[in-house]
């Protein structure tokens, strides 16, 4: 079962059984995310192996959501970043992916203007 294929309605968001019954669901929005679409697909194609439509991310993602992607962890996630991108994370405490985004989209096209 995916994401989209949950026993939630989408109307209602609310989990109808199990020991979360009568919870809401409510996810954290994706403003900052839809900015960096093309890096963002192919980030998580490239880092994880994941085709767009097979993961969600929003705003508020980490890389430590993925741990264990491809059986990587936190060490191995930032060597491979490395490699890829040629940007280092180590300066880094956050491992926000839109932080992510937004530097390998200034590594490749600068700063707007």
């Amino acid at each position: 079962m995916t994401f989209g294929e949950s026993a939630m309605s989408e109307e209602s968001n609310i989990i109808p059984s199990g020991p979360f019954k009568g919870k809401k669901i409510e996810l954290a929005p994706t403003t900052n995310v839809d900015l960096f679409v093309e890096v963002g697909e192919e980030f998580m194609l490239r880092v994880f192996g994941l085709e767009p439509g097979g993961y969600l991310i929003t705003d508020e993602s980490s890389l430590a959501d993925f741990i264990g992607v491809e059986d990587m962890d936190m060490v191995g996630i930032r060597n491979k970043i490395q490699q890829i991108y040629e940007i280092d994370l180590s300066d880094r405490d956050s491992r926000n992916l839109v932080e992510i985004f937004a530097r390998i989209h200034k590594a490749k096209y600068g700063s707007p203007s």
